[in-house]
């Protein structure tokens, strides 16, 4: 039903959105040139810093990686909402029987004799 589709199509904005969210977003990057730092930004940066140092991580490190916690706790929860959205989704197609799709795994009904 075009009800399906449309709930496939909810979930795959919601996750497109999630990981502008999460990795930034590319096309800002290139055509306006700066953009946001994303989390996974912030935690590239104080990782690739700090890998192979013995120093103490400085104020800056300690702020970012602090926005970059908080930042993820509320994406944490958005993937979980989208999570459940998917689950949904998946009962919904098993429903109407429709064919295997990664990640889904398919019902088993035994025949009785």
């Amino acid at each position: 039903p075009d009800s399906v589709y449309n709930s496939v199509l909810s979930v795959k904005k919601d996750l497109d959105e999630f990981n502008r969210e999460l990795n930034g977003d590319p096309l800002i990057a290139k055509y306006e040139g700066g953009s946001p730092t994303s989390v996974k930004e912030r935690v590239d940066l104080i990782t690739s810093a700090l890998w192979t140092t013995t120093a103490a991580p400085t104020t800056t490190f300690i702020k970012s990686y602090d926005v970059a916690a908080n930042e993820f706790s509320k994406l944490l929860n958005e993937l979980k909402s989208i999570d459940n959205k998917v689950k949904i989704v998946e009962t919904t197609l098993e429903k109407y029987g429709a064919p295997y799709t990664p990640g889904r795994f398919p019902g088993w009904k035994e025949k009785n004799n």
